[in-house]
């Protein structure tokens, strides 16, 4: 059985519209039908609170099938070969500017914690607009696993997160909270799972707001 999957797309450098397209012809041919959002630009956000200090992004989300037998980690590794092929040079830390960015962010409904490699859902998009609307372009009645709302519904009615300010893995009962309250979670151990020390947890919980 086929597990359908969203992903998202980010670049800041090089043709933007070019690599978009690359990608979702490299993702085609090797998955099959692929659907697409519209090609956003969006003003470049740092975990400093700052915008405009980089390039601007172009943003879309792609919806596909994964193949039967495959798991998300290797799905994963399959897009980031694929943004090496599109040009990407992992340099200048996690949130650098980037020719291509591929970030899965849905597995069907799974909620994984295999922190640092993958979190799924992916744990910023309800507070990425750049995210959110193109998803909900495409994918408007996709459920977040966690929150139990539509995505339409977390982009038109965003709610504070709740928030777990420790590497340890989130408790079953927060977990279980956020489901019951429909908020989603900042979990310190999923931002800063790439080897980021606590400033960027703090920077961050200063972008999303209260």
């Amino acid at each position: 059985m086929k597990t359908e999957v969203l992903v998202a797309f980010g670049a800041n450098l090089g043709n933007g519209e070019k690599t978009f397209h690359d990608a979702a012809a490299a993702i085609r041919e090797t998955f099959g039908a692929v659907r697409t959002s519209s090609l956003i630009r969006t003003r470049a956000v740092t975990t400093g609170g700052g915008s405009g200090e980089e390039p601007d992004y172009w943003n879309a989300v792609l919806r596909f099938h994964a193949p039967s037998g495959w798991t998300p980690l290797e799905l994963l590794r399959w897009l980031l070969a694929l943004e090496k092929t599109l040009g990407r040079k992992r340099t200048g830390g996690h949130w650098a500017a980037r020719t291509a960015d591929l970030d899965l962010l849905f597995w069907d409904g799974l909620f994984l914690d295999a922190a640092p490699e993958l979190v799924l859902p992916h744990p910023m998009i309800p507070w990425r607009d750049f995210v959110l609307g193109p998803a909900c372009e495409i994918a408007p009645e996709w459920v977040h696993p966690l929150t139990g709302l539509p995505l339409r519904e977390m982009r038109d009615a965003p709610k504070p997160p709740l928030l777990w300010d420790s590497m340890k893995p989130v408790p079953e009962a927060l977990i279980q909270k956020a489901r019951e309250t429909h908020r989603a979670i900042l979990a310190k151990r999923w931002v800063c799972r790439n080897g980021e020390d606590s400033e960027v947890f703090e920077n961050v919980k200063r972008l999303v707001g209260p």
